[in-house]
């Protein structure tokens, strides 16, 4: 009678497991994965004999081991490449198309061309009436209303602000301007006018850089779309090809690339960063949900990104937060960005909302917009840094955001904690989240008589611009 050998799980996969199953949210130091056997897929294993049928391998299981290996291994590579500029390129998932060569001589005995690669394009401002939870998911990023606790005690004067706010208004008002351009003008004059009026008084303004219409664009991959394929066709026909979905992975791991290519209309940028409102140490806020419990986001948040009107982009990804990598400029960190959201109105309008509604959709979009602009911009600051999702950052970096529709200011505060979205499988544990810190939208006046700005206040009429705008503008302007 022969004796049945015990089949023993590889030790690769024992020591991921063994290594990953602690209670620890981060991994050790010199934590070092082992490389599985050639012959192991990202994919589900399906057992062949009654050896495998009886000792399953749990990393064979759902695919996991080999997909854990190549993300530490990678982080590996992109640690030991010196300028932000290599690794970037080498984290980039972009794919070129096919060359019309290429096409043209393509025979049939020729392997299948596959289709390259593209990026989910996300809007400057959200083409959708109820994007807000997509767009928290794919920057997993958490809302918090209140300002209060980011600029603490800050009191400043606004009276001299407030009379260089009323004539570039007065001068707005006599121009022929789109609602488009008196907004971008009208911005560039509160910049102006808050440097002009605290750089002799306020040191670190004195060096910061200020652009006009910058190139703010950034790229990154948001995993957990695994849902998007449909299973039940695929039980029901086992042996058909399962479509990739667009902007996925060729092994259809579920982890989609977005980017966004941001409209800004002035942009301010510092050489020092700013502080964060709470530190790596404060666990309860740096480990907290972005969605309560009443939300489920595989069956409530995660749909495809053409629901709301995102659509595949095939042109080149980068990471420019106003600067080029490696291009020795020194103001690297982003103190505040003003943006127009004036064809926000405009899609009001198309959707036919109006009323309380109207007010509902149109600061959940503006929500969603600051969410997305802060995060590809801190996200581009990371990169430019060194950092990739490969290897996440050691700190927080924060930055500031206005939207601005010509007479209503939404105010946004954004804390980066992670940029490691790109991998969602057992053995990586990585509970970070993102916050945005939101107020508004408040309108600068509300009416005008005879050259004259007013605003109500508790129901009496004043006359002035609002001072709690004002207030505001020249906060982030001096917060350090």
């Amino acid at each position: 009678m022969k004796r049945r050998l015990l089949h023993l799980p590889p030790k690769c996969f024992r020591f991921h497991f063994a290594a990953l199953s602690s209670n620890s949210k981060e991994l050790p130091k010199n934590f070092k994965p082992q490389r599985p056997p050639h012959y192991r897929s990202t994919h589900p294993y399906v057992p062949l004999g009654t050896k495998l049928d009886e000792f399953p391998n749990a990393a064979d299981a759902d695919g996991t081991g080999p997909r854990l290996y190549e993300y530490w291994k990678m982080g590996e590579f992109v640690r030991k490449m010196p300028t932000a500029s290599e690794r970037i390129e080498f984290v980039n998932p972009f794919q070129r198309q096919w060359s019309r060569f290429e096409k043209k001589w393509h025979r049939e005995h020729h392997p299948d061309l596959i289709k390259p690669r593209k990026a989910w394009n996300v809007p400057p401002i959200p083409l959708y009436f109820d994007p807000l939870n997509f767009y928290k998911y794919i920057t997993k990023t958490r809302v918090v209303e209140g300002l209060d606790q980011c600029f603490g005690d800050l009191n400043p004067p606004t009276k001299t602000f407030e009379k260089k706010i009323i004539e570039a208004l007065q001068v707005n008002e006599k121009t022929q301007r789109t609602l488009e351009e008196k907004c971008d003008f009208l911005l560039r004059n509160v910049v102006d006018a808050t440097l002009c009026t605290l750089s002799p008084t306020v040191p670190h303004l004195m060096d910061c850089s200020v652009n006009y219409n910058p190139r703010c664009e950034s790229f990154w991959i948001r995993s957990g779309f695994l849902s998007m394929y449909d299973q039940e066709s695929r039980e029901a026909n086992p042996h058909r090809r399962r479509r990739r979905f667009p902007c996925d992975d060729i092994r259809q791991l579920g982890e989609l690339t977005f980017v966004l290519r941001d409209n800004l209309s002035v942009q301010v940028r510092d050489k020092h960063p700013l502080s964060p409102v709470f530190d790596f140490s404060n666990e309860n806020e740096l480990y907290r949900e972005i969605f309560d419990d009443s939300t489920v986001a595989t069956d409530d948040v995660i749909y495809s990104p053409l629901i709301f009107n995102m659509w595949p982009d095939e042109n080149p990804l980068w990471q420019c937060p106003g600067c080029e990598p490696d291009c020795g400029d020194p103001n690297l960190f982003g103190r505040l960005a003003l943006k127009s959201s004036t064809s926000l109105i405009q899609r009001c309008d198309f959707w036919k909302v109006y009323g309380e509604e109207r007010e509902t959709v149109i600061k959940d979009c503006l929500t969603a917009s600051a969410v997305s602009s802060l995060f590809s911009w801190l996200n581009g600051q990371a990169h430019i840094l060194g950092y990739t999702q490969y290897n996440d950052i050691e700190s927080p970096l924060a930055s500031q955001l206005v939207l601005f529709d010509g007479q209503q200011f939404f105010f946004a505060f954004g804390q980066l904690n992670t940029i490691a979205i790109n991998i969602d499988v057992k053995g990586f544990v990585n509970e970070r989240s993102n916050v945005c810190y939101i107020e508004g939208p408040f309108a600068l006046y509300d009416e005008i008589e005879e050259e004259k700005f007013f605003h109500f206040e508790n129901g009496t009429k004043i006359e002035g611009l609002n001072q709690h705008v004002l207030k505001r503008l020249v906060q982030m302007f001096l917060r350090v």
